[in-house]
Formats: structure tokens, C-alpha cells, sequence
């Protein structure tokens, strides 16, 4: 259901299991090896749907400077050896379909997809459960937490379907979600920096002062990446 074999894989635990400092990653070889991977992380559920597991406390990818949120996703390797990431001359699509089966209590949002710089978020999709809205936002330039974001599903219940498209190529970046599109056309500070899609299940709530046991699940049918 999931084609693996140009991901990693972020865990919301270090590399002991426990939930806190550095994140731990299952790297592009063990998630695609025999027998794979698989946690309580990382599974497939009774539905036949891959499921990501993100307890709300829990290891991060930069503690201490970067963002405090815990996360079960999996990140783009353009290329497995070589540069791992692409540009918008080169363009990419990436589509899913999914569910939200939790929202950690603290957090309003439930990061679904993304295109992400090294350094700097450029698209976001996200759950927002307090509105029942699944919205795309757009980041103004880069290193910038200036943004703007569009509703385009409304009425969306936990474990309701929710299929989207995130692509940009050249000089546009759009949007799907149920149907519905948003096109942007970024500005020519995004224009060559390098990107890569993610995808998973990404608390927008701190990792810190959570009810133990909270957590983000987000369930995915499919997911495909075209470049």
C-alpha cells in the first residue's frame, strides 16, 4: 500500500526506546529489508492500513533548538545514495489517503503531509479537530513563520477518509484535499531550495506536560511520490 523505497523513517522515541531526547530513525535499508520494519510506532492495522504512532511525550529530531514535537513519519529520499532531496525545477507530486484516528489533547492539529526544506517548512496539511477542518498552509519564504493557510475540507470527523495531493512543480505549488485545490504561485526565494516530502503522523502540540498515554495516530491507506 505504501511503496517504502525512497523513505526513512522518524520515531517518536531515541535509540534506546525511551521517550525523550534525540529521535531515532529506521534508515531506508532496515524499513525496506526482509522482514521490514514494523512497532508500535509503525504497523499495519486491521484495516490493512499503515498506521503511525506518535505518543505526545516524546524524543524529538533537534532537542533543545529545534521544534519540541514528537512524530512517527516518514521522510523523502529523493535519491537513496546522493542528494536526497529535490528542487521545484525538478517538480514532485506526492498523494495520499488517510484517516485521523487521534489528536493529542494538547494540540489542535494533526500534521498530516508536508514539503519541508533543510532548514525551513514550506507546505503544511494538517487536521485542525477543534474545527473539523483539514487546511493547507503555506509558508511565505524561507526560514520565515510567516504563513497562510486555506480551509479545504470542512466537516471532517475523526476517522473519516481524507485523500489529498501536495505538489509543486516550477513556478506553482497547489494543494488537493477531497477534491478541493488551492494553487500558489511561491515566492522566487523558494525558487532551487532543496525539498522533500514527509509524511506520517506529526503532533503540533509541545512533547512536554502531556497526559501519559496521549498521542497522534493517523492511519494511510496509500501514498505515492511522482517526480
Amino acid at each position: 500500500m505504501i511503496d517504502l523505497s525512497h523513505f526513512k523513517l522518524t520515531l517518536p522515541v531515541d535509540k534506546n526506546g525511551k521517550a525523550s531526547g534525540k529521535a531515532d530513525e529506521v534508515d531506508n535499508g532496515k524499513l525496506n529489508g526482509s522482514p521490514g520494519y514494523s512497532s508500535s510506532y509503525f504497523y499495519s492495522d486491521s484495516s490493512g492500513a499503515v498506521s503511525f504512532h506518535s505518543p505526545a511525550n516524546g524524543a524529538t529530531t533537534s532537542p533543545g533548538s529545534g521544534g519540541d514535537h514528537t512524530r512517527s513519519e516518514l521522510r523523502e529520499l529523493y535519491r537513496v545514495s546522493g542528494p536526497t532531496e529535490w528542487t521545484n525545477a525538478i517538480g514532485g507530486t506526492m498523494n495520499a489517503s488517510c484517516r485521523v484516528d487521534k489528536v493529542a489533547k494538547k494540540s489542535s492539529k494533526a500534521i498530516i503531509g508536508q514539503i519541508h526544506g533543510l532548514d525551513s517548512i514550506f507546505v503544511l496539511v494538517y487536521y485542525d479537530i477543534d474545527k473539523k477542518t483539514v487546511e493547507a498552509k503555506f509558508y511565505t519564504k524561507p526560514k520565515s513563520d510567516a504563513a497562510t493557510a486555506f480551509v479545504l475540507a470542512n466537516n471532517v470527523k475523526i476517522g473519516d477518509r481524507i485523500t489529498y495531493q501536495i505538489q509543486w512543480i516550477g513556478s506553482t505549488a497547489s494543494v488537493t484535499v477531497n477534491g478541493k485545490t488551492v494553487n500558489r504561485v511561491p515566492a522566487a526565494s523558494w525558487n532551487k531550495v532543496p525539498v522533500y516530502f514527509k509524511a506520517g503522523a506529526y503532533s503540533s502540540a509541545s512533547n512536554k506536560g502531556n497526559t501519559a498515554g496521549d498521542a497522534t495516530d493517523v492511519a494511510f491507506y496509500s501514498l505515492q511520490l511522482q517526480h
